[in-house]
């Protein structure tokens, strides 16, 4: 695996650990794609980070207790070539509603030059759905399906 990549992808976890957006913005392609797997109000695949900004991660966040919140409490980097890395991810802590939110994700980006050009994202749907999209009429992005693009 390319060095670059493997501090790219340190350095996505990291930001999400401290919640650095600055960091998070800046290692991503502008035109950067997600493909999130499931059948959540944000499941789909999102093209842009001002989409990912503007319609997901304000889904995200606030249903989320974020003190004591800890995104990337573990990763690891389970296989890569030059063009993607595969990784796991866990997270913990609890949603507004007061429900635990212990999650596990398996993501796999992909690189175009120095920064990720490609997210997708595998993680408990039904858990997500009961702990942070209770409420999924509320949701901008309801009844999305994932057209994911390989």
């Amino acid at each position: 695996m390319n060095k670059t990549h493997e501090a790219l992808v340190a350095d996505f976890y990291r930001a999400l650990a401290t919640r650095d957006m600055d960091l998070f913005v800046r290692i991503q392609h502008e035109d950067v794609v997600y493909n999130i797997s499931g059948h959540t109000p944000i499941s789909g695949q999102v093209r842009g980070m001002k989409a990912l900004l503007d319609d997901i991660l304000p889904q995200v966040f606030p249903a989320l207790q974020l003190d004591g919140f800890r995104f990337s409490k573990k990763w690891k980097i389970v296989c890569a070539d030059d063009r993607r890395a595969v990784c796991f991810m866990e997270a913990d802590g609890l949603g507004k509603n007061g429900k635990r939110y212990d999650q596990r994700y398996v993501q796999m980006f992909e690189f175009r030059g120095d920064k990720i050009s490609g997210v997708w994202e595998f993680f408990d749907t039904a858990l997500a759905n009961e702990i942070m999209f209770f409420d999924p009429s509320a949701s901008k992005t309801a009844g999305r399906l994932p057209p994911f693009d390989f």
